[in-house]
């Protein structure tokens, strides 16, 4: 066994199998190289490292609208209160809808029933987050006491690497 891997090894020694192994290894860097140098190029897909193209191609922006509902409640002392009252309650309605829109919603739900029928049936939702730059556009009273709030959101997205991310208003990429 000793004088197999003696022999194998002097074999694997001699200069003619080394000068074929050195040039195979050779032009696989060679090649590797090249690739890499290819993938990194202003042309490739996505448009990486890409920041000479125009920043339309790389910004975009999203537009939320919702409109928010409030009522007139029956225990305002006066006819103004209720109607400011109103608008706060549709301008709050909107952001509600908002965040739905943006975050989703959370829904817990319970149904007791028995002998066929329900008994006891909750529905319970819930969402949460940060609202920043939303806009009253505008605010309108309808038939039967309801105002209504239309709201917009506009979302800044900037294209850093193959991922779309909000921006803050006083980011400028």
């Amino acid at each position: 066994m000793n004088q197999w891997l003696m022999h194998l090894s002097l074999q694997l020694l001699t200069p003619k199998w080394r000068d074929g192994v050195m040039k195979k290894l050779l032009a696989l860097s060679a090649c590797l190289i090249a690739l890499s140098f290819l993938g990194c190029s202003t042309g490739g897909p996505g448009g990486v490292l890409d920041s000479s193209v125009q920043s339309s191609v790389n910004e975009k922006v999203v537009t939320f609208q919702v409109v928010g509902k409030g009522l007139e409640p029956e225990n305002a002392l006066t006819k103004g209160e209720a109607r400011l009252m109103a608008e706060r309650a549709a301008i709050a309605d909107g952001y509600r809808q908002l965040v739905e829109k943006l975050r989703g919603v959370y829904v817990q739900a319970y149904m007791k029933a028995g002998r066929g029928t329900v008994d006891q049936d909750i529905i319970e939702t819930h969402t949460q987050s940060w609202l920043r730059g939303a806009e009253v556009m505008d605010i309108t009273q309808k038939e039967y006491g309801i105002t209504a709030a239309r709201l917009r959101l506009r979302i800044n997205f900037s294209k850093q690497g193959m991922i779309w991310w909000p921006m803050g208003l006083s980011d400028k990429g």
